[in-house]
């Protein structure tokens, strides 16, 4: 039976959520970075602020920054949904709403492990950074641009999963991108991690990330692709009461001369109740 969420519990979420939403008000542009987990929690509440900021020169009206603020709820202990909004800043310009998401998780299949998967509501099994054991599922999400409208919008789906290997967690996104217009051929997306502990509610790894437009038509060269490679580190930190705030710091350097800006830094947090 689905869990139901309070409205008390909803407002102090949203109001602890405006409080790391404006800690963590980076700038960025171009995307998020952001590495999907096939985690659920049944009745579990997140709330999401992900940042990136390219540190380079930006021409006027370039995007200098994206922003995307998310709310996800744990509806049952397989799915998961999430809404969101991207806001886009560019260079010498007002920023702008530019789309909007409804992202879902699917949990398909969950393996042993140190410690397994937990799905009660008591967040022991340190989401967002590792469970200690083989998860499988799948993500489905839809994005409409602000202006253009849902004719010009599109649809992702792939699969994602979590693989432990001893200290080492292994984390991988794969993703067919399906645009709406006629024009414009399917295209491809990755995000990937690894990730090991080094000392108590800290992690560090490493973060690969790509978008391959119209890759299964007429795909461009590498050097006008998107991929960008680098070091992470993560932090969980128990504020109780069920309580989690994650946080995520990523420096990104893009690996193509005309697909990729030159430098990412991303900066995610999530509170989670």
């Amino acid at each position: 039976m689905t869990k139901f969420i309070s409205s008390s519990r909803a407002a102090v979420a949203a109001a602890a959520f405006m409080s790391v939403a404006g800690i963590t008000s980076a700038q960025a542009s171009g995307g998020i970075f952001e590495v999907i987990h096939p985690d659920v929690v049944e009745g579990g509440i997140e709330l999401e602020a992900l940042n990136t900021y390219f540190a380079e020169d930006v021409p006027a009206g370039e995007e200098r920054s994206v922003h995307e603020i998310a709310l996800g709820v744990g509806v049952t202990k397989w799915w998961k949904t999430v809404a969101a909004f991207e806001i886009a800043n560019p260079e010498e310009e007002t920023a702008e709403l530019e789309a909007f998401e409804w992202e879902n998780v699917f949990l398909l299949w969950q393996g042993g492990g140190n410690g397994g998967h937990n799905h009660g509501h008591d967040h022991d099994h340190d989401h967002g950074h590792g469970h200690g054991g083989d998860v499988i599922g799948f993500y489905a999400a839809l994005e409409v641009p602000n202006k253009a409208g849902i004719d010009e919008g599109a649809l992702a789906l792939g699969p994602i999963a979590e693989v432990g290997l001893g200290s080492v967690t292994l984390l991988g996104n794969l993703f067919v991108e399906v645009p709406f217009t006629d024009d414009e051929d399917p295209g491809l997306s990755y995000a990937l991690a690894a990730t090991t502990p080094i000392a108590e509610s800290w992690k560090i790894g490493l973060e690969a990330h790509g978008d391959i437009d119209e890759a299964f038509g007429d795909a461009p060269d590498f050097d006008d692709q998107s991929h960008y490679f680098g070091p992470a580190i993560y932090n969980a930190l128990d504020l109780g009461r069920g309580r989690t705030l994650e946080t995520r710091f990523a420096v990104l350097p893009g690996l193509t001369d005309d697909g990729s800006r030159d430098l990412a830094l991303s900066l995610n947090a999530e509170l989670k109740f």
